[in-house]
């Protein structure tokens, strides 16, 4: 029997839907992004723009003074930069770790029909340390991967797609999470790593438009992922953003997919049991996010 089955790697739905929680609830997210914007971003632009101001310095003393400049000055201004922007991302690292935990948490209260809200930045302390933990081992493998033709690079990226959602939803450990994730994507593997490229790209866009645009799309990152981790590991009482859901998509119309209908109560959420593992999981769901059982062969 196939314990993982294959799931459908839909881009302009998961985006679309993504999409349609950032503009249900913009105010919200633009305060998380405006706090992010302040407390991450302004703090490496100044690094670089005194980097800037120390290059046009340097240059300018060497044109006045060419024949009286110390040698190797230019290389100073250089190692002082990247020391000080290494320095700068061992600081702003872990805090932005939390901060990114807290989004993918109020992203999944938005999915479940929450409200966001500013506290919701600082809500996924209780399992900093294992972000933390999946961030630090996600630089490593990237890092490695980008020395052996970047190539493997985006493969680490498609296969741990869903670690962090994973931690924050299910509670699980850095490894489990990460096995989880590679379980699940590495059966469309080309397919997901596609997409979370395209993911990275939208949630980054907003930095070409002097970085205010990142109000915008910073936040589609969490938004839209925890669309597709919706319909891949099955959330309990989530609602569906689509505009006019298909009953064919898996959840639609019934189970974790299914939304409220509108003026009419929300129906109560069933679930069931792993036969294999015991885990409780959504009633639609097609496969234990523990132990991997297809719950559709059972």
């Amino acid at each position: 029997m196939d314990n993982n089955p294959v799931i459908e790697v839909r881009f302009g739905d998961w985006i679309s839907e993504g999409w349609t929680m950032f503009t249900q609830q913009w105010k919200g997210w633009v305060t998380l992004s405006a706090s992010f914007f302040v407390v991450i971003v302004l703090p490496m632009l100044a690094l670089i723009a005194v980097m800037y101001v120390m290059m046009f310095a340097t240059m300018m003393a060497q044109q006045q003074h060419s024949r009286g400049a110390p040698p190797g000055m230019p290389i100073a201004a250089f190692l002082g930069f990247y020391l000080g922007f290494f320095a700068l991302f061992i600081v702003l690292m872990p805090l932005t770790v939390l901060l990114m935990g807290g989004a993918y948490r109020a992203a999944f209260k938005q999915l479940r029909g929450g409200r966001v809200e500013f506290r919701d930045l600082l809500s996924a302390r209780d399992c900093y340390w294992r972000l933390l933990g999946a961030a630090l081992m996600h630089v490593v493998l990237g890092f490695i991967g980008g020395m052996l033709c970047i190539i493997p690079a985006f493969i680490v990226g498609g296969l741990l797609f869903f670690t962090f959602p994973l931690i924050v939803e299910r509670n699980m450990g850095v490894f489990e999470a990460m096995r989880a994730s590679r379980d699940l994507t590495q059966r469309k593997l080309l397919m997901f790593i596609l997409f979370a490229a395209l993911v990275q790209l939208i949630a980054s866009a907003g930095s070409y438009v002097c970085y205010v645009g990142l109000l915008a799309t910073w936040p589609l990152m969490f938004t839209i992922t925890v669309v597709a981790y919706r319909d891949c590991f099955g959330v309990e009482g989530a609602k569906s953003f689509a505009q006019a859901p298909s009953p064919q998509q898996p959840g639609y119309g019934s189970g974790y997919g299914s939304g409220p209908v509108p003026d009419s109560p929300p129906v109560e959420q069933q679930s069931m049991v792993c036969p294999n593992c015991q885990a409780s999981l959504p009633a639609a769901a097609q496969f234990c996010f523990r132990c991997g059982t297809n719950l559709g062969a059972q």
